[in-house]
């Protein structure tokens, strides 16, 4: 069982070590910022205004694992930042290491690598475009949102690939992902390749922005979702998130119920409005299901972000307090004060009062909820 252990927190970011039962043979952090917060729970926030929240958070998150791995004292002229087109142009990996170390000799390669569905699997559909100029004994930043891993893998075969034509040497890779449990599935096979092909490589580390979070599958039981691509918030389907995260979901009722915890990147950066369509969509589709099936608010935020830690009975809807949310979570979030226990049990019983929770299980209770969204969201298009 995966749990996570604090070891760093400032006013800027709270890092965690991801801590398993199986052997450490990658760095596995989660890095929590009020930027990151925001760009994940407001999906609306788009283009210019995403990237510079995003460049902010990852800034703040390097700048937190630096206190921990010491990775400004690599001479940046070592450096390379290994984008995998489009959505890592997202992360600004190149202003954001500068910004966290002084780097400024680091240099930049990229490729494109799109994946598509086919005969009920993913494969890369295009992957032409390649730029690379990476130095020997380098150490590589990349960064890109995980879902399948497919263009993950694709992208480190072909780095591996040059490098060996070079005759050069890896050192450390170290990733930034907005994803699941397959983007440290990936690294773990390349990590082994590595160590094996080159003599001096010392480690390979993921920072998670936020979470872990859990892949939606064909067998998620969850109504309109996407299968290998939506990233849920839930621990019932295996995600493990910040506690600072988990207390931002209690800021507005429908962050919680948004279909996945970031959508597609690549369009929330380069195509806004077709973005904002594609969630519309999702919310169209969710209002429909409630008045189909008589969905109520209360059954699907509790199938997207369980609540039963925070009821001393949840069948009964008995509610506990922070004492008791500190017991239960103990076994997954370790070094978490009483104090933000207290603070993360009073921002759920904000949202989630006696007389919400009522209303929550009425029959409209959903489609009230998808209606406002809706409207907000075709204001935001006009009449695009």
């Amino acid at each position: 069982m995966a749990k996570l252990v604090r070891k760093f927190k400032d006013e800027s970011s709270s890092v965690y070590k991801i801590v398993e039962d199986q052997a450490e043979d990658i760095i596995q952090y989660i890095v929590s910022t009020r930027d990151t917060r925001d760009l994940m729970n407001y999906p609306e926030i788009v283009s210019v205004s995403f990237r510079e929240k995003m460049r902010n958070g990852v800034t703040a998150a390097l700048k937190g694992i630096n206190h921990l791995e010491k990775l400004s004292s690599i001479d940046s002229k070592s450096v390379n930042v290994f984008h995998i087109l489009r959505g890592a142009l997202n992360f600004e990996l190149v202003s954001a290491l500068n910004k966290a170390f002084g780097f400024k000799w680091h240099s930049s390669s990229y490729i494109s690598s799109q994946r598509v569905l086919k005969e009920g699997s993913f494969e890369i559909s295009e992957d032409h475009y390649r730029k690379f100029v990476v130095p020997d004994n380098a150490t590589l930043y990349c960064s890109d949102i995980v879902a399948s891993g497919v263009s993950f893998d694709n992208s480190l075969k072909y780095l591996d690939a040059y490098m060996e034509s070079k005759n050069y040497s890896i050192k450390n890779l170290i990733f930034i992902t907005i994803g699941c449990r397959e983007g440290a599935r990936v690294l773990r096979k390349w990590d082994k390749i590595f160590r094996e092909k080159y003599p001096g490589y010392e480690k390979t580390i993921i920072c998670y922005l936020e979470g872990c979070f859990a892949l939606a599958s064909p067998d998620t039981p969850i109504k309109n979702t996407m299968a290998d691509t939506d990233l849920l918030r839930s621990r019932d389907f295996g995600a493990l998130i910040a506690p600072e995260f988990e207390y931002s979901q209690f800021e507005k009722i429908n962050i919680a119920l948004e279909a996945c915890a970031i959508y597609d990147g690549g369009k929330k950066g380069f195509e806004p409005l077709n973005h904002i369509r594609d969630i519309l969509l999702f919310w169209e589709k969710q209002r429909d299901t409630s008045l189909d099936d008589k969905q109520t608010l209360w059954d699907e935020y509790n199938m997207r972000l369980p609540l039963r830690d925070y009821f001393s009975d949840f069948k009964s809807l008995q509610l506990g307090d922070a004492r008791s949310l500190e017991e239960k979570r103990s076994e997954v979030w370790e070094g978490v004060t009483s104090k933000e226990y207290d603070k993360i049990y009073a921002g759920f019983d904000w949202l989630w009062n006696e007389a919400r929770i009522a209303r929550a299980q009425e029959e409209d209770s959903l489609t009230r909820v998808c209606n406002e969204k809706i409207k907000y969201l075709r204001t935001l298009l006009g009449n695009f």
